[in-house]
C-alpha cells in the first residue's frame, strides 16, 4: 500500500512539474501584431545563438511620471524560425507587420524576449515597385491542341511578396492562358501572351499552326 502511494505521489509530482514547465515556458499567453520600421535583426549569443530584432513604432512614449525624456516606441522581439529571420534581415528600414506569440518566460534557445515573431508582412506602401518581369520564353511556336507553360519572374524579388503574376491573351480565339501560365493553342493564328504585375508587363509572341500532318 505504501509503495502504491509513493508511486502515485511521484507521478503527481512529475505531472505537476510538467504542467508547471509547460505553462511557464510553452503556454502562449497572447498573440498579436506590431507594426513599425525595422531597426535591426541580429544573430547573437554566447552558447545559444538566437535571432533578436527591434522595430521602431510610430509615435512617442509618454514621459514617466517621475520625470524623464520622451522616447520612441520600440518593440524588441526574438525569432525562432531561421527562415523568417533571414528573410526579415533583408527588409532593413522597411515598415513591417510582425505577427508574434507572447510567452511568460524566455528559453535560452528560443531567444532573449518573451515576444517571438513567427511571420511578417511588408507594408504595401514600402514594397519595392516592380521594375521588370522576365519570361523564360519570348517566342513560342505551337500546334492546335498543344499546351506549353510559361514561367515568369518578378524583379526586384521582394516585390513578389506583394504582387502576383496576372496572365492574359491578346486573342483567346488563337490561344488561351491559365492562371499558372499554361498556354493552350486553340486555332491557327498569332497572338501575344501577357504577364503583368503592378504596372509592368512582359509579352511572349505565340504562333499557332494547324495540327501536325501524319508522316
Amino acid at each position: 500500500m505504501k509503495i502504491k502511494i509513493i508511486i502515485i505521489t511521484i507521478l503527481c509530482v512529475i505531472l505537476g512539474l510538467g504542467a508547471f514547465g509547460y505553462f511557464r515556458y510553452y503556454y502562449v499567453f497572447g498573440e498579436g501584431v506590431k507594426s513599425g520600421e525595422l531597426n535591426y535583426v541580429v544573430k547573437k549569443g554566447y552558447i545559444f545563438k538566437t535571432y533578436e530584432g527591434k522595430i521602431i513604432q510610430n509615435g512617442l512614449k509618454s514621459a514617466p511620471a517621475n520625470g524623464g525624456t520622451i522616447q520612441s516606441n520600440e518593440f524588441i522581439f526574438s525569432i525562432e524560425d531561421e527562415n523568417v529571420a533571414l528573410r526579415l534581415m533583408e527588409m532593413g528600414d522597411r515598415t513591417v507587420d510582425l505577427y508574434y506569440k507572447e510567452y511568460f518566460h524566455t528559453l535560452p534557445w528560443r531567444g532573449n524576449s518573451v515576444y517571438v515573431v513567427d511571420s511578417f508582412v511588408v507594408k504595401t506602401n514600402d514594397l519595392a515597385k516592380v521594375s521588370e518581369i522576365r519570361l523564360n520564353k519570348n517566342e513560342l511556336n505551337m500546334y492546335v491542341g498543344d499546351k506549353k507553360k510559361l514561367n515568369a519572374a518578378i524583379y526586384p524579388e521582394e516585390s513578389s511578396e506583394r504582387f502576383g503574376i496576372t496572365w492574359s491573351s491578346e486573342n483567346n480565339a488563337v490561344a488561351t492562358v491559365s492562371s499558372d501560365g499554361t498556354i493552350t493553342a486553340m486555332a491557327e493564328g498569332e497572338t501575344s501572351i501577357i504577364a503583368s504585375a503592378g504596372n509592368i508587363s512582359a509579352k511572349c509572341f505565340v504562333t499557332v499552326d494547324e495540327n501536325r500532318e501524319e508522316e
